[in-house]
């Protein structure tokens, strides 16, 4: 079993604005919340998941790579990150996220297509919302305690996306590493 999610990534300059927008929430987060603890997403790890399989066989993986084999009937769209929000809606905020100002019509049409290809090999349906993670909270805390992150001024982008890519997640106490397993590539219909 592979631990596998089909993902953009946005390019070198969003993702240096990213994480400078993540160093200054790390701040601001380590001044107001003293003693929760809270995981950053490394800037080499930040990238906007489209599918995730979790553990998928072999099978799951050769019908994904598969599904990105042929160009996908979609223009190349610009990406780009405005506003803060967190995970769960209710309850105790658990994941600290970055959202979409720019995109959403091309992120939502990729998943679409590639559901579409993955047919029952795709994971159960649930509402795609799309959001590049920055942060995961590993203690209980408070809305009232993330209030002033969530009103931080949080933007990034744009770039430009034209392509999927097929990462292979290796789970470790130092933090996940990705590996690029294939890519699909976008080609608009004329």
């Amino acid at each position: 079993m592979k631990r596998l999610f089909v993902a953009v990534d946005v390019d070198e300059s969003t993702r240096a604005e990213i994480a400078a927008l993540s160093t200054t929430l790390k701040d601001q987060a380590a001044a107001t919340l003293k003693r929760t603890r809270i995981t950053w997403v490394h800037p080499d790890r930040h990238h906007l998941t489209i599918e995730f399989f979790g553990d998928a066989s072999d099978a799951i993986e050769q019908r994904v790579m598969t599904a990105l084999a042929a160009p996908f009937p979609i223009a190349p769209f610009r990406l780009s990150f405005d506003g803060l929000g967190f995970f769960p809606r209710g309850g105790p905020p658990r994941v600290l996220w970055l959202g979409i100002a720019e995109g959403l019509t091309g992120l939502r049409a990729l998943h679409g297509e590639l559901r579409a290809r993955l047919g029952d090999a795709a994971m159960p349906a649930d509402d795609f919302n799309p959001h590049l993670t920055l942060a995961r909270f590993r203690d209980r805390v408070s809305r009232l305690d993330v209030r002033g992150i969530a009103e931080a001024k949080a933007a990034a982008g744009p770039c430009s996306i034209d392509r999927v890519t097929l990462y292979e997640s290796h789970l470790s106490p130092k933090g996940p590493t990705y590996t690029q397993v294939a890519q699909g590539l976008f080609a608009p219909c004329t």
